[in-house]
């Protein structure tokens, strides 16, 4: 053996190759992703995904993350949560007078019958045009012409409750009606100006009527104080009346009395007499004869004989 030299090489082993380069399998590799990843999709929530092959539906699928067959199946999304369709159209009332109503149904497919919808209309918007417009219109319309235009004011729950009620009837089962709004009835300019005047007319009539039962209660007032102020005058006068007749009534009696006094005792007179004089005599009296009036003097001076003068 010689030392200091190389050990001896042994052979690497070989890979096998196909024959194919590095560019070749990292566009297989590609075209591999590519295709899972075409293979895969998303529902999101508040839809519903029709999954198609070749063009006909052979499955409704839920939210979430699918895989489908590439090129041969194909998905369309689909709304199930509630939808709102407005619609403004004119209708006829009773009087007959044109009326522009805007009209709101809430609605929503039942998910039991996804498919069948999308088979017979193929999206909401189809059906909303094909089916609601139609129908809500025809609808509107004919609860409209039962009503005068002052029902439709007064009696507005009524009208939407049976507006409601009959388009219900005309919807088919695969969708669900989840509210019903009579969002706007529009009146023409001359109704809205007669409303108006008869509003004013009533007001003004309500105000005459509160000034006319004002001037009532008024007078009542005056006629109330003037009946009472007169029963007051006749109350003092009929109490002045009862007291003269009190009155009169207690001096008949005292003379009644002492008329049967001065008859039983007629010296009672005198006595009284006696009692009123102050014992002087007069001094003068007018007499004569014949017609013929004299003025006489009487001597004394007017006092009595000693005796008529009254006892000390």
């Amino acid at each position: 053996m010689r030392t200091g030299s190389n050990p001896p090489q042994l052979p690497s082993p070989r890979i096998p190759v196909l024959g194919i380069g590095a560019g070749a399998l990292a566009v297989i590799a590609l075209v591999v992703l590519s295709i899972v990843w075409m293979g895969i999709y998303r529902i999101d929530a508040g839809h519903v995904g029709i999954v198609k092959r070749f063009g006909s539906v052979i499955n409704v699928v839920d939210p979430g993350l699918h895989v489908k067959i590439p090129y041969a199946d194909t998905v369309e999304e689909m709304e199930v949560r509630e939808r709102a369709y407005s619609v403004e159209l004119a209708a006829a009332s009773q009087d007959p007078l044109e009326l522009p109503i805007t009209v709101t149904v809430n609605w929503l497919v039942k998910r039991s019958n996804v498919q069948d919808l999308y088979i017979q209309f193929g999206s909401l918007d189809q059906f909303e045009k094909r089916i609601i417009q139609p129908r809500l219109n025809d609808v509107v319309k004919g609860v409209t012409s039962g009503y005068i235009v002052n029902d439709l004011l007064r009696k507005r729950g009524e009208y939407r409750d049976r507006s409601q009620a009959a388009f219900a009837e005309r919807m088919p089962d695969d969708i669900q009606i989840t509210g019903f709004s009579i969002v706007n009835i529009g009146f023409p300019p001359e109704y809205t100006k007669a409303i108006r005047d008869k509003q004013v007319a009533r007001e003004q009539a309500e105000t005459e009527r509160f000034v006319l039962e004002r001037q009532k209660l008024t007078t009542t007032q005056v006629t109330q104080t003037a009946m009472a102020q007169r029963d007051a005058d006749k109350a003092r006068a009929d109490g002045r009346a009862y007291e003269i007749k009190v009155q009169g009534d207690a001096q008949a009696e005292a003379v009644r009395v002492l008329g049967q006094a001065l008859a039983s005792n007629p010296l009672v007179v005198e006595y009284r007499k006696i009692e009123k004089w102050h014992g002087t005599f007069p001094t003068t009296f007018m007499g004569g004869e014949q017609g013929v009036n004299m003025l006489w003097q009487l001597p004394g001076g007017g006092v009595p004989p000693a005796a008529a003068r009254p006892q000390q």
